[in-house]
């Protein structure tokens, strides 16, 4: 019985292995075929391919599988890979994260579920570890997108061409043969080149002597021809810091060649993958451009790309920041790369159809000499002329008596008593006065004393008048007054009758409104144009059927670096009162300009500092943008100082569309 039971048990378990072991087999099958066709992407330590379950992102929720190798191509369990799918913020739409976390399901095999909440670019960060192993790598990934593009942390296997490898397969390149014939040469453009370290060494940190060979397609070996070689270190290699190419003078020496063949010493500064950039060039074979990719260790190099005789390189119509060595589509939009030739870069010449300048609606002006004239209009307030302001105030403490001028805009006159004062000190200056002038009477009016008595009076603001007035009565008075010096208005009044003053305090401050002043904010760009004694009209808002000349009287010697405008100063004549202190003005300046150099302001274009035309050049539709110095602007015209001569055409209409095509095919600085 016992012995039944246990026959039992053990069939029942080789059941149950031999189902898991076939839902093993299925499973691992049905991955490996999912992940036929995914591309392959390595780093220093692992071997990574990605693919979809439904083909491509999407929106909504998606399942990712990974397979995970080690660099012998063993698979790789029990790793942790974490990371997250990004899309930057956009406006004021904030950025939007969706978290990958891969779970493994069998060896070397892990899938993620994720979630993408709407459409677009979902740039993918991972992190696989194991161990004492990890590997950072970025992602370019979209919805709808099938392929995913490697930024960072590793290399396409895809793209590897080993050189001595004879039988490998190479990406296909219009004018370019990328596989090397027996002896190792390339076929870039009308030039082989072959590129070979010095028996067979390893890439190292440090020296790294080379030969390169060139030879044209004949096998005849070229000498005294243009070459460079650039390095920079590659931006796959996880953890590198980028380093900036840099030229022959800097960072490689190549010798002259008598036999087609040119050494060199290539100085790697630290451990890591690089490019390498051969760019060879002749009057009589034109250029071509060979690019190399090698790590430190390997003694082999693999060619990444090349590029026809002729072509600088290919970028995307709606990404112009994107460039490539080869043919192929942008990792942005997918778009096919266009080609950008090396005259077309040089020159900054590009050529429009007549059926696409209809399109696009392209017109032309010339540049020509031109008499003209700038308006400026400035805007100003009214104010009172400081030169005839005055203001009233007393050498001793006091009390205000009758106040005469007693409300703001008051017109006084001179000589008009303004208000009185009573003052103990001045009471007591009169009283003795009185006595000492009793007392020396005999002594005749010339007498010191008499004279000093007199004059601490007037030193107090009391007139030769009152003076007399006070001998003849003979007697203080208790309230004295206080006249005005001068003509005016009264702008600014401190007391009332009974207030109290201190000695120095301001009690009144008068002007004289019969001529005024207009002080208006002219703009730093316009100060040029103007100088004193410059003839302007001024017109009132609430009096615009009237013009007042006038003229610049002052220019203020500083800038208001808020508005950065400078203040001007005109004189008005206002004998019939209508100007007031405080009356919005406009103010404007005619200036002659002579015989400049113009073109339509629609012909220029402004980008920053840089300023811009095209040319039309007239010959098979050829266009030509050129960089220009502008001056002054008027009346639609925009003065050109510097990079156009009179009577070149000048495209006014259809200038984005023009800019678009030079920035594609020219990558012209200004851009």
């Amino acid at each position: 019985m016992k012995q039944r039971l246990l026959v039992s048990i053990i069939i029942i378990l080789a059941v149950i292995l031999s189902y898991f072991s076939y839902v093993y087999r299925s499973s691992t099958n049905a991955f490996t075929q999912q992940m036929s066709d995914a591309k392959e992407y390595r780093t220093d330590d692992y071997r990574i391919a990605i693919a979809f379950e439904d083909g491509v992102p999407a929106v909504g929720n998606n399942t990712a599988i990974l397979q995970l190798r080690d660099a012998k191509g063993n698979a790789v369990s029990e790793a942790k890979i974490r990371g997250q799918a990004e899309m930057a913020a956009m406006g004021s739409m904030p950025s939007m994260r969706a978290p990958v976390i891969f779970n493994e399901i069998s060896p070397g095999f892990y899938t993620a579920e994720f979630d993408l909440a709407m459409r677009g670019e979902w740039p993918l960060k991972l992190q696989i570890s194991k161990d004492n192993t990890s590997a950072d790598l970025s992602f370019d990934m979209a919805t709808g997108r099938s392929s995913l593009t490697i930024s960072g942390g590793g290399v396409s296997m895809a793209s590897e061409m080993p050189v001595n490898d004879n039988q490998a397969t190479f990406p296909s390149t219009p004018g370019v043969d990328l596989s090397s014939n027996k002896q190792g040469f390339y076929t870039v453009g009308k030039y082989l080149i072959k590129v070979a370290l010095l028996e067979n060494a390893k890439l190292r940190q440090g020296d790294n002597p080379l030969i390169i060979t060139v030879q044209d397609s004949q096998n005849n070996a070229l000498n005294n021809i243009d070459i460079r070689l650039l390095v920079t270190q590659s931006m796959t290699n996880p953890g590198a810091e980028d380093t900036p190419a840099q030229d022959n003078a800097a960072l490689v020496t190549l010798l002259p060649s008598t036999d087609g063949r040119y050494r060199g010493t290539i100085v790697l500064p630290q451990a890591g993958d690089y490019d390498f950039a051969i760019d060879v060039s002749s009057e009589l074979l034109g250029h071509g451009d060979l690019i190399l990719t090698g790590q430190t260790g390997s003694s082999e190099l693999h060619a990444a790309t090349a590029t026809p005789a002729g072509i600088s390189h290919y970028t995307c119509s709606m990404h112009t920041s994107v460039r490539a060595a080869a043919p192929g589509s942008c990792p942005i939009c997918g778009m096919d790369l266009v080609p950008v030739s090396k005259q077309q870069t040089q020159s900054g010449v590009i050529s429009i159809d007549a059926r696409r300048r209809q399109l696009i609606g392209v017109k032309t002006a010339t540049a020509e000499y031109r008499e003209l004239s700038k308006s400026i209009t400035a805007v100003g307030r009214i104010a009172y002329d400081q030169h005839s302001a005055s203001e009233i105030n007393l050498k001793f403490d006091t009390w205000i008596g009758e106040l005469k001028a007693d409300f703001i805009g008051a017109r006084v006159k001179r000589g008009q008593v303004l208000f009185t004062v009573y003052s103990p000190e001045l009471l007591s200056a009169q009283q003795e006065y009185l006595e000492t002038r009793g007392r020396l009477a005999s002594r005749g009016s010339d007498d010191s004393l008499l004279k000093a008595a007199r004059s601490r009076l007037s030193l107090w603001n009391i007139s030769s008048a009152d003076i007399r007035a006070l001998e003849q009565r003979g007697r203080p008075i208790e309230f004295l007054p206080i006249y005005a010096e001068k003509n005016g208005v009264v702008v600014n009044k401190s007391i009332v009758s009974g207030s109290y003053a201190k000695a120095g305090s301001t009690l009144l401050q008068l002007a004289d409104l019969s001529t005024v002043w207009v002080e208006a904010e002219v703009y730093e760009a316009d100060l040029s144009l103007l100088e004193k004694g410059m003839s302007a009209t001024v017109n009132m808002r609430n009096l615009s059927e009237r013009e007042y000349p006038a003229k610049i009287d002052y220019i203020y010697p500083s800038v208001n670096p808020l508005t950065r405008t400078t203040r001007i100063r005109l004189v008005l004549d206002n004998s019939d009162g209508e100007l007031r202190p405080d009356m919005y003005a406009q103010v404007h300046f005619n200036k002659e300009l002579g015989k400049r150099l113009w073109v339509p302001e629609e012909g220029v274009m402004i980008a920053g500092e840089t300023r811009v035309v095209f040319v039309d050049l007239g010959s098979e539709g050829k266009i030509k943008p050129v960089l220009v110095n502008t001056g002054q602007r008027t009346k639609g015209w925009i003065e050109i100082t510097e990079g156009l001569s009179g009577g070149e055409q000048v495209i006014t209409s259809g200038n984005f569309l023009i800019a678009a095509e030079a920035k594609l095919k020219t990558g012209i600085a200004q851009w």
